[in-house]
């Protein structure tokens, strides 16, 4: 036996004077079935006739842990759900770095867009400045004494819609003093200052500017807008007995529609209030009037803070994607089935509030903007019994439902005019571009819904052509004359591949990329740092020490046992060190010393022995088998750091 273990380990006398029989090794020991590990032998050599196998245990089970195939099933059932939980950590941190990183862009951007905005403001006294003296030339003109009181002079307003703003402000004006103001001597015998007042007020409420032009003259004679609608023709005589104060209040707004029969330098040239209100629509918004007999009238401008930036509604009609203005939307219900009346023309809404019910006509968006294009799909035809979400948009005084195939939420989004591309209805503010940068019609519903109601209750309007569409949006054109619209230049797009990783962290292993701190990735990464095998069969201590490496700038590789070990020596040439632990499933950590004495390809790379094991046979054996240094767990890191700085000789 003594001669067997001189031949195994032929170490001189004069160095370890142990007696053969105090450390016998058995040929039990080191059990490597060619079975269980099936490595060819071109990959690694090893000559049996070197390690004669003893008769006799050198260990017993409590000097060193053996594995049973039971336990080696459940250690790499527990390492790979260990791996699955740091990928599930990694892919939770990633998410919440994008979303922080995304969340510092919006930020980053709606700053930048406010202060872009801001230098395009300009204080609403510029455009008020020249009224002043208009008004002066008209008292002197027309002998009638009026006073204006301007207030909001300091309200900022942008400076395209300021400068939009003044024609509709000088024709208030104008109308105020006109029709408005009475006459001194009128005045007076209704007990009023002979001097009038005409009133302007700019302030604004939510993301709207609102000015109000107002006088405390006669106010609006709605027996007189009655005569003079029949005179105009614009209603008969039995329309016009049954019209509402709200309905003659429209009747301002109509083109040609003046109360004075008389054409002077002020008015009855039929210009006017509907030359206001296309001036508003144009700046997306509205007007609106008030009035007291004997008290005075007021219009009311309403007009978007932002022309450019708007909050949209999204949803889908059909096949195809629109964004509706989300102010011009006062209700959005999924109606109940008992609450929709259909017939074959139609269908409305029973819409219930408090102690009354009003029956609301509801309107498809995908039958009000039908295309007869060939190259646009036809989108399917939704069941009149189908339940659909519904959009409630105020019309003039009326409530009237818009019904949609889905909704997507509401979002803030760049306006884009289309230009010369094709000439749009006044509903179609322009488009917008989606996230997935699919274009959408901007559709103002409350115009939109106008529209229809005009369209469907003319009677003098002419039948449309067969396969024409129902509006003006929905005109014939040919794919010739659509051309592909030009890219938004002021919408930031974060395509995807933003957020992918680089070609520099694609190489990280999972192992090394969950452990790793983000202020080192480019520190382990350069070209002269060293590449170390870290080789045990816990992966929490693998991950700890893999960090601490990397801290001091060593590239690191990771194997769970010798045999994996062995695989990545043969795969990462530039392996310069191995730290090694001994107790380790398959192939423990004296098993792979042996395996690397036989290899000259691997027989000079340092071994470090990183184990629990203290004892000093386990230290004697290790150094047999030609490990370079021992270290026992607990470790200080400052001390591995050492050992493996000496190592690398630097």
């Amino acid at each position: 036996g003594g001669q067997d273990d001189d031949s195994r380990f032929p170490i001189p006398d004069s160095r370890f004077p142990i007696p053969d029989s105090q450390f016998p090794i058995p040929d039990s020991q080191f059990p490597i079935p060619n079975s269980q590990f099936p490595i060819p032998d071109s990959q690694f050599p090893i000559p049996n006739s070197q390690f004669p196998i003893p008769k006799q245990n050198l260990f017993d089970s409590l000097e060193l842990d053996e594995y049973s195939e039971a336990q080696l099933l459940i250690q790499s059932v527990l390492e790979d759900a260990v791996q699955l939980a740091e990928a599930n950590d990694a892919i939770e941190l990633f998410a919440r770095q994008s979303h922080q990183t995304l969340e510092t862009q919006r930020r980053l951007l709606t700053s930048t867009r406010d202060v872009v905005m801001e230098t395009r403001m300009v204080p609403l006294g510029e455009i008020f400045a020249p009224l002043p003296r208009v008004l002066r030339q008209l008292e002197a003109l027309h002998h009638k004494s009026v006073g204006l009181e301007i207030r909001g002079t300091e309200v900022m307003v942008d400076k395209v819609v300021a400068q939009k703003l003044y024609d509709p402000l000088l024709h208030l004006v104008r109308n105020a003093f006109d029709h408005g103001v009475e006459s001194p001597e009128i005045r007076r015998e209704q007990g009023k200052l002979e001097k009038g007042e005409i009133n302007i007020c700019a302030y604004y409420r939510g993301r709207y500017l609102v000015i109000e032009v107002g006088d405390d003259g006669q106010g609006l004679n709605f027996e007189k807008i009655r005569q003079r609608a029949i005179a105009c023709q614009l209603v008969s005589a039995q329309q016009a007995r049954a019209l509402k104060e709200e309905q003659l209040k429209e009747l301002l707004f109509e083109p040609g529609f003046s109360t004075n029969s008389e054409v002077n330098e002020l008015s009855g040239r039929g210009i006017g209030l509907d030359v206001v209100r296309a001036q508003l629509q144009a700046l997306q918004g509205s007007v609106e009037v008030n009035s007291e007999f004997h008290q005075g009238t007021s219009f009311i401008l309403r007009i978007p803070q932002n022309l450019t930036i708007s909050k949209l509604l999204l949803c889908q009609a059909g096949n195809r994607t629109y964004a509706l203005l989300a102010e011009a939307i006062e209700q959005i219900l999924i109606p109940r089935p008992e609450q929709l009346r259909c017939w074959e023309d139609g269908k409305v809404l029973r819409w219930e509030q408090g102690s009354s019910e009003q029956l609301i006509p509801i309107h498809r968006l995908e039958k009000i903007l039908d295309y007869s294009l060939s190259f646009l799909e036809k989108p399917n035809q939704a069941s009149q019994q189908q339940v659909m979400p519904l959009m409630l948009i105020r019309c003039q005084d009326e409530l009237l439902g818009l019904e949609v195939d889905q909704l997507f939420g509401d979002q803030e989004l760049v306006i884009r005019p289309l230009e010369r591309v094709i000439l749009p209805p006044n509903y179609i503010y322009g488009s917008s571009i989606l996230a997935d940068g699919q274009l959408a019609l901007v559709i103002d519903g409350a115009a939109l819904m106008h529209e229809t109601s005009q369209h469907q209750f003319s009677s003098t309007q002419s039948t449309v052509e067969r396969n024409q569409p129902s509006l003006p949006a929905a005109r014939s054109i040919t794919r010739a004359e659509v051309p592909t619209l030009p890219y938004v230049d002021d919408v930031v797009n974060l395509a995807p591949r933003a957020l992918e990783p680089s070609q520099e962290q694609q190489q990280f292993t999972p192992q090394t990329h969950t452990a790793l701190p983000r202020a080192s990735v480019t520190q382990f990464r350069g070209k002269s740092s060293k590449m170390i095998l870290l080789v045990d069969d816990s992966i929490t201590l693998r991950q700890t020490l893999a960090m601490t490496l990397e801290k001091a700038n060593y590239r690191v590789v990771q194997a769970k046992d010798g045999y994996e070990a062995l695989e990545k020596l043969q795969q990462q040439m530039d392996i310069q060190l191995v730290i090694c632990d001994i107790e380790m499933p398959r192939m423990n950590g004296f098993e792979f010393l042996k395996y690397r004495q036989q290899d000259p390809t691997l027989v000079d790379i340092p071994v470090v022995i990183l184990t629990s094991r203290s004892g000093e046979k386990h230290r004697l054996i290790a150094t047999e088998l030609g490990a370079t240094t021992y270290l026992t767990k607990p470790y200080l890191e400052q001390e591995l750091l050492n050992k493996v700085k000496n190592l690398f000789g630097q």
